[in-house]
């Protein structure tokens, strides 16, 4: 892939005449690049790659370059060989003459040497990964199968490494190079350095290496493969010309600061895809969720073919927060799947309070396919703003609606997440805060409740967040004392006011159903957003539908006949299909009261 974006030279050492010394290759190296840079244009970049020995050999002619004030741009270290000396494969010089010995083919064909030194740097070179496609092969019966690595690695040696070779550069290329990069004069070398790893390279200790050399290089910036061995591009779809190019490094974008609110993008569908297999999924299993929505009307359906679209303005939905908050990627996950829907949460700060942000870091790690999976979680506190979630504040809410987006609110917030024994399904909104409604209605946003039930019949509570706070804090007053470093969600409140202290909470065997009820949207198109008054009498109506909501469901429930036994697991699991519920008309049964 680099001769698409790159005007590539390759340096290759005849393995069977090369007999030089390291300096000797040093002193052609440089001589070679200073014609290229006589030859190049001025403002024309030169970079040098070095790959294992070749990254050892890259800092000794980049550091001879910036004793001649005639540096390259920049230079790649993949898994350099600068660690050698770490290692004990000069250990393997004895069996290399022993086998070069005892060797009697004519045509000098070291069958035995091929072998041994294949399987050895076989064995080093093969990740996991590729060793798992080893194994299967081998398993299999079928080794035309095996990976090119390994394949590669027979023919590299028995051809093109014969044993004096191998044997010169591990007594004199390997031992002289390291001993020639010194502590001293890695520091000083202030030629641009992207040193690339695999953090499971068997054949050099780069994992720790990188770490080194990183803070010995004062101009340096480093990629670590997670899972990655001595060869990390093998099963990475990150080629090598693109993490060059994308290097903040070499090439400095005039870097205009990440706006949440409008930079922000929905993961592939392939991630999420997966956090909805690996994530959504097992609670669907095990609580076999039921959806419904409102029309203008009030009338509710099975399932969200009545929520509005955004088409006409934004849409806030504005949720009560169930315990412990996990039904979040349940909510995220059906909007998507069924509405496509991209709803922005607004998260509690606590969220990203302590997020690293990776634009100021030298180190970047890149996740194999299965680690991305793990990661890309809905409700993961790492990647919760993966999928769209903002820090919760004035601002950010101010936005979502300008930009005409669609937010997902929780007014209650920890107060309701982290709610006692005896306050189920209740809202603790704060009594004259408006401002929610007061923002929908500056830009004609429509705003849907939505009354979730399931989560507080799922558990059985101990204790309390404030006996809690009482019995396991340093502060005796249970008054949130110890929460003093956490920013509070509303912006009217200091920190360490909020009770940021989850109650003591034991699972039941079976969870209970859960229920989501989207009410009825409420325009905001003819209230003036300036009208106090008129916003209070609406967000007391958001409330007022939301305890419909509440009572409908609890009503209802009692005629399903799976809402919380196994019956309704064992008859899913058996059948492949969710378990009926109660029919629609018990979520009727006030709207038809009114028509009577």
């Amino acid at each position: 892939t680099l001769t698409k974006d790159w005007d590539l030279w390759r340096m290759a050492v005849d393995p069977t005449t090369s007999s030089q010394s390291y300096l000797d290759l040093t002193d052609a190296s440089v001589d070679f690049l200073n014609a290229v840079l006589d030859a190049c244009d001025n403002d024309r970049p030169v970079y040098l790659i070095g790959e294992s020995f070749g990254g050892l050999l890259t800092t000794t002619v980049a550091l001879r370059m910036q004793q001649q004030q005639k540096s390259p741009q920049g230079i790649v270290l993949i898994n350099p060989a600068t660690s050698f000396d770490e290692t004990s494969w000069s250990n393997f010089v004895p069996l290399i003459q022993l086998l070069q010995n005892n060797n009697t083919d004519d045509n000098n064909n070291n069958a035995a040497y091929s072998v041994i030194a294949s399987t050895i740097f076989s064995l080093a070179l093969a990740d996991s990964d590729q060793w798992e496609k080893i194994s299967n092969s081998i398993s299999n019966g079928d080794i035309s199968q095996l990976p090119s690595t390994l394949m590669d690695s027979l023919q590299i040696v028995g051809k093109k490494l014969p044993p004096a070779t191998l044997q010169h550069r591990l007594k004199t290329w390997l031992p002289v190079g390291t001993q020639l990069m010194t502590t001293k004069r890695l520091k000083s070398l202030e030629v641009p350095t992207l040193i690339i790893v695999g953090d499971q390279d068997k054949l050099l200790p780069s994992g720790k290496e990188v770490r080194r050399l990183a803070k010995l290089l004062p101009n340096s910036e480093s990629l670590i493969f997670r899972k990655g061995g001595h060869m990390p591009f093998v099963n990475q779809e990150d080629n090598l010309s693109k993490l060059i190019l994308n290097s903040k490094l070499f090439f400095p974008k005039k870097n205009k600061k990440y706006d949440p609110i409008k930079d922000w993008s929905l993961p592939t569908a392939d991630v999420i895809e997966n956090t909805i297999a690996s994530t959504v999924k097992p609670v669907r299993d095990a609580t076999s969720p039921v959806f419904f929505s409102s029309g203008p009307d009030g009338e509710r359906k099975r399932g969200l073919s009545l929520l509005p679209s955004n088409d006409e303005g934004p849409v806030l939905y504005v949720a009560n927060h169930q315990l412990l908050g996990l039904d979040l990627g349940m909510i995220i996950a059906e909007l998507l799947e069924e509405r496509d829907i991209i709803a922005r949460g607004l998260a509690h700060p606590f969220i990203f309070q302590n997020k690293q942000d990776n634009t100021e870091s030298a180190t970047t790690f890149i996740p194999d396919k299965e680690d991305s999976n793990n990661n890309n979680k809905l409700g993961s506190l790492n990647t919760f703003d993966a999928f769209g979630a903002v820090m919760v504040s004035p601002r950010n809410y101010y936005r979502l609606m300008q930009t005409g987006q669609t937010a997902l609110l929780f007014p209650g917030g920890v107060r309701e997440v982290f709610h006692g024994k005896d306050e189920a399904y209740q809202l603790f909104w704060p009594e004259d805060k408006v401002d929610f409604v007061r923002t929908a209605a500056k830009f004609n946003a429509t705003i849907v409740p939505l009354s979730a039930v399931g989560a507080a019949d799922s558990a059985n509570i101990l204790m309390d967040a404030p006996d809690m706070q009482r019995w396991f804090s340093n502060n005796k007053k249970g008054d949130g004392g110890s929460n003093s470093n956490i920013t509070a969600a509303r912006y009217d409140q200091a920190n360490g006011e909020e009770l940021f202290q989850p109650p003591l909470v034991v699972p039941k065997i079976v969870p209970a159903r859960h229920y989501f009820v989207f009410g009825t949207p409420m325009s905001t198109k003819d209230i003036d957003h300036k009208d106090k008054e008129n916003c209070k009498i609406l967000y007391d109506e958001v409330q007022k539908e939301m305890y419909r909501g509440f009572d409908d469901i609890l009503y209802a429930r009692d005629q399903d006949p799976y809402a919380d036994s196994v019956r309704r697991i064992a008859s899913e699991w058996v059948s492949g299909k969710q378990a009926p519920t109660f029919p629609i008309d018990l979520l009727n049964r006030k709207k038809v009261a009114d028509q009577v």
